[in-house]
C-alpha cells in the first residue's frame, strides 16, 4: 500500500525555515499544543485512485489538513502557514482550502491558521 503521510510530515518539519521557527509539531490532535509555534498535520485520507490488473494500488489521492498554532501572534502563524503552503506546492500539492484564520473562542485561545492540500501520488513519484 502507498502511504506518503510520514514523508510529507518529515519534509515539512525538516525544512530549515520551519526548524528555525517551530517549537513543536505532531500528527496527533492535542486540545492545547505543548509549545508554540506548533504545526499539526492531519491526514484526511489516501484512497486508491488507480489499480493494476493484479489489483495492486498504483496511485492515491492524498489529502492533508495543516494547522499552525501560535500563542502570541496571528501574523507568525500566518507566515508559517504560507511557508507551509509553498513547501506543499513544491511537493506537487494544490491547496483546496485556505489558508484561513480560525476565529478564537476566547482571548486565551491560540491563534490558528488552517489550509488543506491534495495531490494524486503515483507509485514511483518523488516528493
Amino acid at each position: 500500500m502507498i502511504d506518503i503521510s510520514s514523508r510529507v510530515y518529515s519534509n515539512l518539519v525538516n525544512d530549515e525555515t520551519m526548524k528555525k521557527h517551530l517549537k513543536g509539531s505532531g500528527t496527533t490532535k492535542n486540545d492545547k499544543p505543548p509549545a508554540f509555534p506548533y504545526l499539526y498535520i492531519k491526514t484526511l485520507g489516501e484512497p486508491t485512485t488507480s489499480a493494476s490488473l493484479q489489483n495492486k494500488q498504483c496511485a492515491i489521492q492524498a489529502s492533508f489538513e495543516i494547522t499552525v498554532y501560535d500563542s502570541k501572534s496571528s501574523s507568525t502563524a500566518k507566515q508559517l502557514i504560507f511557508h507551509t503552503a509553498e513547501l506543499m506546492r513544491q511537493m506537487g500539492f494544490t491547496m483546496n482550502y485556505g489558508p484561513v484564520e480560525v476565529d478564537r473562542a476566547s482571548t486565551t485561545e491560540a491563534y490558528r491558521w488552517i489550509a488543506r492540500f491534495r495531490r494524486t501520488y503515483c507509485e514511483g513519484d518523488s516528493l
